[in-house]
């Protein structure tokens, strides 16, 4: 039998992972808008690295719904589904950015929630 797995050590590197926000766990969203979010939580964090901002400095992210469907491992009616389920909460937009081109995504964040530096 192979093992596939091992105890987490002190002197481990955890694997890749995503910053899930904690207000998601009291947030009246399906689980797949929760994933989509958090999703989008880490690209924006590339975004913020790479000072790509609109005309108002808020924050954007270039993620086409097939690349989303494809790493959430779903269809593109279930991304766009939550993108409406998102919006809906008020923690999402997408802005057009021309024909055939990828929504700029605003995330917003509850004002309950203290913002903290990563």
């Amino acid at each position: 039998m192979k093992i596939i797995s091992d105890y987490l050590k002190a002197n481990m590197p955890l694997p890749q992972y995503l910053p899930y926000a904690r207000f998601l766990l009291d947030a009246d969203l399906s689980h797949t808008s929760k994933l989509l979010y958090t999703l989008l939580l880490d690209r924006a964090t590339l975004s913020q690295k790479n000072n790509w901002a609109d005309s108002q400095d808020c924050i954007y992210v270039v993620y086409p719904l097939s690349n989303l469907a494809k790493d959430l491992g779903c269809c593109v009616s279930s991304v766009t589904r939550s993108f409406a389920e998102l919006e809906k909460a008020e923690l999402a937009e997408r802005v057009r950015s021309g024909f055939s081109k990828p929504s700029h995504i605003l995330l917003k964040v509850p004002h309950t929630v203290q913002n903290c530096a990563v």
